[in-house]
């Protein structure tokens, strides 16, 4: 008799993931989840100490799997949020349409402290209001990402790079106190590597 396959924390991790892509957020039970790895409930509860913990090693997972991005524009950063929305609509209503904890924050970013330096170094910002804009921008991205996820909206490349450009603009003129057209192109200039 063969022995059994030892199930770890990674293949249960691979395992929801499945589950939630094949049928959606309710999908993801104990119950699904060892359907989807051919085992008993038994393993899910020895690698993890309740399903509570095992929701957020998987938020924590898809994050880290699927939003964690290298990229040297800023502009590349929101193009990744929107494809994770549109090439895997199941994770992001998993990730960003739940009911949340009063102290948990709305947008976990995997990529913000690079983001953050990234703004901070080229737009000759504070840190503090780095994040303040890149949080303005989470919020436009996130309000696009649901129209996406959830099938109210498709956008093609060229639209989402129009908005996020658009966008950029809008709170460059903002953080920057740009009244002039003149100091908007100059900004821009400055900032072309970020869009």
């Amino acid at each position: 008799m063969a022995p059994k396959k030892r199930i770890n924390r990674e293949d249960i991790l691979a395992g929801a993931v499945r589950v939630i892509q094949k049928g959606g957020p309710s999908a993801l039970s104990a119950r699904n989840l060892a359907g989807e790895l051919g085992c008993s409930t038994q393993p899910l509860y020895s690698a993890f100490q309740n399903f509570e913990e095992l929701r957020e090693k998987l938020l924590v997972h898809i994050r880290e799997t699927y939003l964690a991005v290298r990229c040297s524009s800023y502009k590349e950063f929101g193009r990744a949020f929107l494809r994770f929305a549109g090439e895997e609509p199941a994770l992001f209503q998993f990730l960003y349409l739940r009911r949340r904890e009063p102290e948990e924050r709305l947008l976990e970013d995997v990529n913000g402290d690079v983001t953050v330096e990234l703004l901070s170094r080229n737009l000759e910002m504070t840190p503090e209001e780095a994040w303040d804009m890149h949080r303005r921008m989470q919020y436009y991205c996130y309000g696009l990402g649901v129209m996406i996820a959830t099938g109210y909206r498709t956008m093609e490349q060229e639209e989402i790079d129009r908005e996020l450009t658009e966008f950029y603009s809008i709170l460059l003129r903002h953080y920057k106190k740009i009244t002039s057209g003149e100091g908007l192109r100059y900004w821009l200039d400055r900032s072309r590597n970020l869009i």
